[in-house]
């Protein structure tokens, strides 16, 4: 686990160091008038990372145009052009039962990711202490060394707050933050469920993606991201809440291509086992289950599954399970180590 404790600049430097220890390929040119749209945003709202970015490009003697197209504006473009699209296949799901908060979570990423991924633990001058799991921005036609950088896609903080993310199949963006970056902004800014779905609602977005939240005291939600609207799911009467990569909010499944992305999708097999699989651990879900249904089930674990997340956000009780050629790997993490 990489760890860091600093401020905005130092967390720059440490930033600018990743990059340069991997030989990090820059931009070489950036689209202006995106950059200039999506920098009046950040700077509204999530002027920090403005820092963090021109410190890095300061620090690696770049100008930071490109440092900052690269990092806050191509995926604009790139989506634009509908571009990094492949299959996806991950599923993330959360219980609340008994005053216990479980959250479950399979990453089937890009094979490459194997060799790439990373876990952070983060203590940011002014902001919560977080978690973040990265596959070091690693996708399809980007997938050597020379791209790697921390890109969170989940994040657990201090106050037992989590925020993942699953693909979305819907053809819209905007200008907006980036979804890596929500999910930072989530975890260090938010405490709760509700003050993560007030920031989605005051904050634009820029491409689709889907968010599950839920934190310590049980409020679960999804927030279906469509760039230019979103829709909430919230847990069904049971309290579990759970997310593959099709829209459940009817407004949304108007929108939604993943069966002409990808035809032989098994997001549908995926959701429909998770659900089976909790209803058999129910009631008095414990969290062991999470184990049963994250590594011994046929389709939400399948040979691309790189990691897995069993977490209880309720007492803190953190674990990871990594997919590795000598077998599964289970790690313990905590904020008291």
């Amino acid at each position: 686990m990489i760890k860091f404790q600093g401020n905005r600049e130092e967390f720059g430097k440490f930033y600018a160091a990743c990059l340069r220890e991997n030989g990090h390929d820059f931009y070489h040119n950036a689209n202006r008038p995106t950059l200039n749209r999506q920098l009046k945003i950040y700077q509204q709202f999530y002027p920090e990372l403005i820092t963090e970015l021109t410190t890095a490009a300061e620090t690696l003697d770049l100008d930071p145009e490109l440092l900052l197209y690269e990092d806050i504006a191509a995926s604009v473009d790139h989506w634009r052009a509908r571009m990094n699209r492949h299959n996806h296949g991950c599923t993330i799901f959360a219980i609340h039962e008994n005053g216990q908060t479980f959250v479950g979570r399979n990453y089937d990423w890009l094979p490459q990711a194997r060799e790439f991924y990373n876990e952070y633990r983060l203590e940011i001058k002014g902001a919560n202490r977080y978690f973040g799991f990265s596959d070091e921005s690693v996708w399809a036609r980007h997938t050597g060394k020379n791209t790697r950088k921390p890109y969170f896609e989940d994040a657990i903080n201090e106050h037992g707050l989590y925020i993942g993310l699953t693909f979305s199949h819907i053809d819209q963006w905007n200008y907006g933050l980036l979804p890596n970056h929500f999910i930072r902004l989530v975890a260090e800014k938010c405490q709760t469920t509700r003050q993560a779905l007030n920031l989605f609602a005051r904050i634009p977005g820029a491409v689709p993606k889907n968010f599950l939240i839920a934190d310590a005291k049980g409020d679960l939600a999804v927030v279906e991201h469509a760039a230019k609207r979103y829709a909430v799911v919230r847990p069904n009467k049971n309290g579990v809440l759970i997310h593959t990569n099709h829209c459940l909010s009817p407004e949304l499944q108007l929108f939604d291509h993943v069966r002409t992305h990808n035809p032989t999708t098994n997001s549908f097999v995926r959701y429909a086992e998770a659900e089976f699989l909790i209803a058999n651990q129910m009631p008095n879900f414990q969290f062991t289950d999470i184990w049963r249904i994250l590594r011994k089930s046929h389709y939400i674990y399948n040979p691309e599954t790189i990691w897995s997340l069993a977490l209880e956000l309720s007492s803190q009780r953190f674990n990871i399970y990594h997919d590795t050629a000598m077998g599964q790997k289970e790690q313990k993490f905590s904020f008291d180590k």
